[in-house]
């Protein structure tokens, strides 16, 4: 397992690592589990954001060739869809390469024995 200062995790992307992460993990699998983390911080931070609580939802650019200002506006929304679209396939795949994902394949499973004889 990566050590804390590797990861540089904040507290939601650590506990979310130390549920779901163990000793046993093949690496490829760490991976997605950190990448979750990662993922869930990058989550919290877009929440604090669309919340109010981070005042970086625009820059201000200069363009020095024409000595022009654009002001540019964060896509945090967007951006925390998208982001909730991937945590929730990290921790399908996740909880698949664990054995207890319950999903579609397992399910068709417990039907493939059945015949209509």
């Amino acid at each position: 397992m990566p050590s804390e200062d590797v990861l540089n995790l904040d507290a939601a992307g650590r506990r979310l690592y130390d549920d779901l992460a163990a000793e046993t993990d093949p690496y490829s699998l760490t991976t997605l589990i950190v990448e979750a983390a990662r993922t869930k911080d990058r989550l919290d931070k877009l929440d604090q954001l669309l919340r109010g609580e981070i005042e970086t939802w625009a820059v201000l650019v200069h363009d020095l060739r024409t000595e022009d200002y654009e002001l540019k506006i964060n896509s945090a929304a967007a951006e925390a869809r998208q982001l909730a679209s991937v945590l929730r396939q990290l921790l399908a795949e996740i909880q698949r390469q664990k054995g207890d994902g319950g999903g579609p394949d397992e399910q068709s499973d417990d039907l493939a024995g059945l015949t209509g004889t």
